[in-house]
C-alpha cells in the first residue's frame, strides 16, 4: 500500500519515494520535492488546510490535494 505525505502525522519524517503526474507537479519539483529528498512535518492546519513541511531549512504550505500526490516512505 502506497503511502501519501497527506497520510503522516505531525512531527514524522520521511522520503519522497516518487511523484504522480499531476498538473502541480513541476511546481512541487520547483519547491524542492523530489525523489530521495528528506522531508518532515511540521504542522496540518485543522479542517483540512494547508500541510506545512520543512525540506532542508525551507517551510513549504501544501494543500492537502497536492500532498495526497506525493508517495512517500
Amino acid at each position: 500500500m502506497e503511502l501519501r505525505l497527506c497520510d503522516l502525522k505531525v512531527e514524522k519524517k520521511g522520503i519522497v519515494r516518487y511523484i504522480q503526474e499531476n498538473p502541480v507537479s513541476s511546481k512541487l519539483a520547483e519547491f524542492g520535492i523530489l525523489p530521495g529528498t528528506t522531508f518532515s512535518i511540521l504542522n496540518k492546519a485543522p479542517f483540512h488546510g494547508p500541510i506545512f513541511i520543512l525540506i532542508e531549512n525551507n517551510r513549504i504550505a501544501l494543500r492537502r490535494k497536492e500532498a495526497a500526490f506525493i508517495i512517500v516512505e
